[in-house]
């Protein structure tokens, strides 16, 4: 079996018996996503994934958030041949990982979880948040469409108006509406937050491995149109970050910063 390679430098991975943690590590950028850091990631779940003697990963993040979603620079020094036809990015890699994965994984979430930071969490089987998590897609505002199959998921999960609050209106949850609504299985306070997602990690790790795999296989259900929402979203999402008018906003977004 192959070592796991990380190459970023922003993501670092730490096994506790059955339980492998997978934590973003960029805290002075608010953990914002880069390319090489979806890969990172992408390589972690696929370890997980060959490894029988993992049975449950935990995603969890370091300093004052979970992730600022993708880093805007990314963004604007793509390539645009990188998005064509909607060519998947490394971020819609990572997820169609976890579609596709049959072993279960846990979020846990402190801080701001803006953009992907939310819809990653969809694909997410259990996510305890602290109390001071904020969910924000942040797309509407920045000129783009939803993606990771959130235009799909969100309506199912949170009904219309409520996925609309996120998709459209832009507004930002806390973690007591975000539980309240079924985003999130678990919250505690910040102090307790890792404690008690490796507790939770301990607690599925120990489960029968074969039962844990048949039964989100036996949950998991629509991943055929959630991968074509994928399609559909990548397309629009690729001609919306390449159009002047997302530009600018990201160069506002920038400059300000």
């Amino acid at each position: 079996m192959n070592a796991l390679a990380l190459q970023s430098g922003y993501v670092r991975v730490t096994e506790h018996g059955k339980l492998l943690e997978v934590t973003l590590d960029r805290a002075d950028k608010l953990n914002a996503l880069s390319g090489e850091m979806y890969r990172d990631i992408s390589r972690a779940v696929d370890h997980y994934r060959d490894r029988d003697d993992l049975t449950a990963l935990l995603l969890d993040a370091e300093g004052r958030a979970f992730t600022a979603g993708n880093d805007i620079g990314d963004f604007l020094n793509a390539d645009p041949e990188s998005r064509k036809d909607g060519k998947q990015s490394p971020a819609m890699d990572l997820v169609h990982r976890l579609i596709e994965l049959d072993k279960p994984v846990i979020a846990a979430v402190h801080g701001n979880a803006t953009g992907i930071g939310t819809t990653l969490l969809l694909h997410c089987d259990l996510v305890i948040a602290a109390d001071s998590a904020r969910f924000y897609t942040a797309f509407i505002n920045l000129g783009l469409v939803p993606e990771a199959g959130s235009s799909l998921i969100l309506p199912a999960l949170l009904g219309r108006q409520n996925a609309n609050r996120l998709l459209l209106a832009g507004d930002t949850l806390t973690a007591d509406e975000a539980e309240r609504m079924g985003l999130v299985a678990y919250r505690c306070g910040d102090d307790e937050l890792r404690d008690k997602a490796l507790e939770l990690g301990a607690k599925l790790a120990a489960k029968p491995p074969q039962a844990l795999q048949y039964t989100k296989q036996l949950t998991r259900h629509g991943a055929d149109a959630i991968r074509e929402q994928i399609k559909k979203e990548s397309v629009l999402f690729a001609e919306r970050m390449f159009s002047d008018e997302t530009r600018a906003i990201f160069d506002k977004f920038l400059n300000k910063k």
